[in-house]
């Protein structure tokens, strides 16, 4: 018996409309899923550096129970580094005492936001910015006392601070230092840093 074959092949490929079509759908899905990833970090890394500033807290809250106060902000030291016109101490070595002799931290968190060019976060780790009401280098500070830049108008300690989605990269804003404090329904990336103060 023998086999019969038909002159017609069957399309073995797409057509070129076809491929197009498949493009265009994959590049609105990317288009779609893109921001959704890219608005999904930037919630995990705020939800990082909310963590990280509670660690500290703690630390800094069991610091003063063997010390009977906070480590100080800024003090006469070789260390100090020029910021605009002001001495300070850069954030890592600040917050030192809460790594050694006794460790209240087995290390400082890193801030993921930081940008890499503020003189005051050299100093690696490049840790959170922090600041307290125990400043002998500037003790006239009114942020503390609820009359300054501070926005909650509450008295506090200490402020322990990130740079935020924003980066802190308008440096002409005062999202720069400490407020406006950043709030995620302004947008995940709008500006702002994100904040504790204590205790």
């Amino acid at each position: 018996m023998q086999k019969r074959f038909s002159n017609h092949l069957s399309p073995q490929g797409f057509t070129l409309i076809e491929l197009l079509i498949v493009v265009a759908i994959i590049s609105i899905l990317a288009a779609i899923a893109l921001p959704n990833f890219l608005e999904a970090q930037v919630r995990a890394k705020v939800a990082r550096a909310e963590t990280d500033l509670r660690t500290i807290a703690t630390g800094l809250e069991s610091y003063r129970v063997d010390n009977n106060n906070y480590p100080p902000e800024n003090y006469p030291s070789p260390l100090l580094v020029d910021v605009w016109g002001t001495l300070v101490i850069p954030n890592a070595i600040k917050l030192r005492p809460l790594t050694t002799p006794v460790a209240y931290l087995t290390q400082l968190p890193h801030d993921l936001f930081d940008p890499g060019d503020d003189p005051v976060n050299q100093t690696k780790p490049h840790t959170y910015h922090y600041a307290a009401k125990n400043d002998p280098l500037h003790p006239t500070e009114q942020f503390f006392d609820g009359k300054g830049g501070n926005e909650d108008r509450r008295y506090c300690y200490w402020v322990i601070q990130s740079y935020g989605p924003d980066r802190g990269i308008d440096k002409d804003l005062p999202t720069y230092w400490q407020f406006p404090r950043y709030n995620p329904t302004n947008g995940t990336i709008s500006i702002g840093n994100i904040l504790r103060l204590g205790p």
